[in-house]
């Protein structure tokens, strides 16, 4: 029989205690995604400021440098209760802007972008990249309008959290994953999750991320048997029709979204930017017009990597920041206008400026908001 003496048992444990240690110092965090840069002309813009979140009791905000010229910033204008504050547009009955927005989720897969209602009439949509990094998704704001047909509903996100108590609104979407479930129950905005709230809700034939929709006119009547319904006071950007003294001609805005690619076209007989996909443009079902708004406005800010797991692929959820400041493009009129965006009231809109700290005039009418990643430059606008 083989004997080891304690001597040699205290080499081989040694050893084996080196080679464990070794390993474990191998290990890495996974690097954030990165998508290769489509064959597409190179970007035309100036360098963008840096992005800087706002303080917070939980997040330490990240050491970067402030943008330049924005210690003085030109105060809120005061509301006209009879205009519209997400267009700058007079309303007929301005009771209708005595109400709760509605935030809805809006899928945009390349099967739902054929079935897609509602968006034409939104006040404001917000275009976010997914997790996954590839397709992308809306919430669309309505306040005025009440659209007869909203469609295709889907789940929501963490940025839905952020846009909900920006607008003190009432968040209409098609679940979500578990965690994120978890944090919209304990946040203070109107939840109108479609498996705790069927009653707005219908199913209809198609694909199963087409089949769900809701109209406006039940979402409001559902918020009202509730006793959900409230005047907001949400503040009000700046409108103005001059179009900008100065700014970088910007007939067409291309979005490299890699599953996706968007396109904004500006029409010089409308005075409108239209909405391609794929070159193909994009259709409100409700009407069978092409989507065209008055401004699109490029909103830089981090994406930081969560994991929070949101498919069976194991993709996981994307972390939007939507306070602090960052920089912005501003499209309108066939110009680009650079300035900053800041937002530091949970509770209140982002407030965009110019690089000079004056408020940033905004055209009257529609706007849609491009959220971008900073500082990855595979999904930067780019002028064409």
């Amino acid at each position: 029989m083989t004997t080891i003496s304690h001597e040699s048992a205290g080499r081989w444990l040694f050893l084996i205690l080196i080679i464990l240690l070794t390993l474990t110092g191998c290990g890495s965090d996974e690097p954030p995604p990165q998508v290769a840069s489509p064959a597409e002309p190179t970007a035309t813009f100036a360098p963008k400021p840096t992005f800087t979140p706002a303080a917070s009791s939980t997040q330490a905000p990240t050491a970067t440098s402030q943008p330049a010229d924005t210690a003085v910033l030109t105060t809120t204008p005061t509301p006209n209760l009879n205009v519209n504050p997400l267009t700058g547009l007079e309303v007929e009955d301005p009771s209708v802007l005595d109400r709760r927005p509605l935030l809805v989720r809006v899928g945009n897969d390349p099967v739902a972008r054929g079935v897609q209602a509602g968006l034409s009439q939104a006040e404001v949509v917000y275009e976010e990249i997914m997790d996954g990094w590839g397709v992308t998704r809306h919430t669309a704001v309505y306040l005025a309008e009440s659209p007869e047909m909203i469609r295709p509903i889907r789940s929501a996100r963490l940025v839905n959290i952020q846009l909900a108590h920006m607008y003190q609104g009432a968040l209409a979407h098609s679940g979500a994953s578990d965690e994120i479930r978890y944090r919209i129950s304990q946040s203070s905005f109107v939840d109108l999750d479609e498996f705790f709230n069927a009653e707005p809700y219908t199913y209809g034939e198609g694909d199963w991320r087409t089949r769900l929709y809701t109209t406006g006119p039940r979402l409001r009547d559902y918020l009202a048997s509730k006793q959900l319904e409230e005047d907001i006071d949400l503040g009000v950007w700046h409108f103005d029709a001059a179009p900008p003294a100065d700014g970088t001609p910007a007939g067409e805005i291309f979005i490299p979204y890699p599953n996706g690619a968007v396109t904004w076209r500006y029409n010089p007989s409308t005075g409108l930017y239209e909405r391609l996909v794929d070159d193909t443009p994009s259709v409100d079902a409700n009407n069978g017009q092409q989507i065209a708004v008055a401004n699109v406005i490029g909103f830089y800010t981090e994406h930081r990597k969560t994991d929070i797991v949101e498919d069976s692929l194991g993709s996981t959820a994307i972390d939007i920041i939507m306070m602090g400041e960052g920089p912005i493009q501003l499209y309108r009129d066939g110009v680009m206008v650079e300035g900053v965006w800041r937002r530091d009231d949970r509770f209140g809109l982002t407030q965009f400026y110019d690089n000079a700290g004056n408020l940033l005039a905004l055209k009257p009418g529609q706007s849609w908001i491009e959220i971008l990643p900073i500082n990855v430059p595979e999904y930067d606008a780019q002028i064409r």
